[in-house]
């Protein structure tokens, strides 16, 4: 078995020494060490570069879920020759798969409790060592789903809490529920003062049906879906659903032409239909992280 050092790594693979090393940072490349030196199988790093070369081909977002996302995904991969594949697995999750390099893309609306700012300071905490930069999708409403007509008269979670009203959550980790977390916290209210906050649901459509079935009288989630299943919507807080973009695909073609599609002229067919969706910032870079 053939062992390359660094700098014969650099030239084998025609890439800056710097990038190697990076690469052994973010646990991308596979390596050992001897005598306390880094070193490389050639043999391995040879499976590592097919294995690579066919991941190239297609791209993986994980995260946030949003209905809109998996529409534009939806498209593009009925347009593409390559494929998008989408796990809305929640912010969180999705920032640990980025991390593990198991995603190229991540799609967030996490709010920063101690700082009350979105993504950018949480991101930062979890992707130490990798250079990013964060991409704004769009602004989402996020609310209260009630009965139509709303016969119970909720304006609030402070009402939701005092009338003891059956509520469904949404899954640890996932952006919606630490936004909940934060406006109980600045309300005063105690998470045991919501009936049914251990009860939860992935995502927000099973939060709505949830609702519509008459299985709970409250629960949280986009206006979108309370529009979808004319449910009654308590507006409680605009949120920002960013994309995070590793630097080592930001220069994919595929990567590229995805991102293209995020323009506010792109997206002007949605604005009726996606009810809840602020396009006015669409596309625009809010942060970069070296």
């Amino acid at each position: 078995m053939e062992i390359l050092s660094a700098k014969d790594l650099s030239k084998y693979l025609k890439i800056n020494e710097k990038k190697v090393y990076q690469l052994v940072r973010e646990s991308k490349l596979p390596h050992t060490k001897i005598g306390g030196k880094i070193a490389f199988a050639r043999e391995i790093i040879d499976a590592w570069i097919a294995q690579h070369t066919e991941r190239e081909k297609h791209l993986y977002i994980a995260g946030s879920d949003d209905p809109l996302l998996r529409r534009i995904i939806d498209a593009y991969n009925k347009s593409e020759e390559n494929t998008i594949f989408y796990a809305p697995i929640g912010s969180i999750n999705g920032l640990r798969l980025l991390r593990s390099g198991a995603a190229t893309m991540a799609c967030v609306h996490i709010l920063d409790v101690e700082k009350k700012e979105y993504n950018a300071g949480y991101i930062d905490r979890y992707l130490t060592h990798t250079r990013y930069t964060i991409v704004h999708l769009y602004l989402r409403e996020q609310g209260l789903y009630l009965e139509k007509g709303n016969p119970k008269k909720i304006k609030s979670l402070g009402d939701v809490a005092a009338k003891q009203l059956r509520f469904i959550n949404r899954s640890l980790g996932t952006g919606t529920r630490l936004l909940l977390d934060f406006l109980l916290h600045e309300q005063g209210i105690e998470k045991a003062a919501i009936r049914g906050y251990d009860r939860e649901v992935e995502s927000h459509l099973q939060a709505g049906l949830s609702i519509l079935r008459g299985d709970a009288d409250v629960g949280i989630g986009i206006r979108y879906v309370a529009h979808l299943l004319d449910l009654h919507f308590v507006p409680l807080f605009k949120e920002q659903f960013e994309l995070v973009i590793p630097e080592v695909y930001a220069s994919s073609e595929q990567v590229k032409s995805f991102v293209d599609r995020f323009d506010q002229a792109k997206l002007l067919p949605y604005t009726k239909e996606f009810a809840g969706y602020d396009f006015s910032k669409t596309g625009g870079t809010v942060h970069a992280h070296a």
